[in-house]
């Protein structure tokens, strides 16, 4: 119940029941248990977290290819916990960060002239 859907290796409460020698109506009780979702929600943050590296990296790429503005938001949301409701002066690094999402946006609304 943990793994996404399409990355499991047994696709239906069928094929576990089976695999497992367990009655479907044995796995179905244990849904209705209150612990049952919390152990669920443990072991998803656990194979969720295991991945996390990877997905930043696919995103990393992504919005170095072709980022958008919400794009860029959400990173520095993350990594450098900005906050659009604060108000605060850019400076280092961030400043270096604001100018390029803006440059990136002004380039992303400007066609190119031959």
């Amino acid at each position: 119940m943990s793994i996404p859907g399409p990355l499991r290796n047994l696709k239906t409460q069928g094929e576990f029941a089976r695999k497992f020698t367990v009655r479907q109506a044995t796995l179905s009780d244990w849904k209705q248990k209150n612990d049952f979702w919390e152990a669920v929600e443990g072991e998803r943050n656990r194979w969720g977290k295991e991945k996390t590296s990877n997905v930043l990296a696919s995103f990393y790429q992504r919005v170095m290819k072709k980022g958008k503005a919400t794009d860029f938001k959400l990173w520095f949301q993350y990594f450098l916990g900005w906050n659009e409701k604060a108000k605060a002066e850019h400076t280092g690094e961030l400043k270096i960060i604001h100018e390029y999402a803006d440059e990136k946006l002004r380039k992303d609304k400007i066609p190119a002239t031959e």
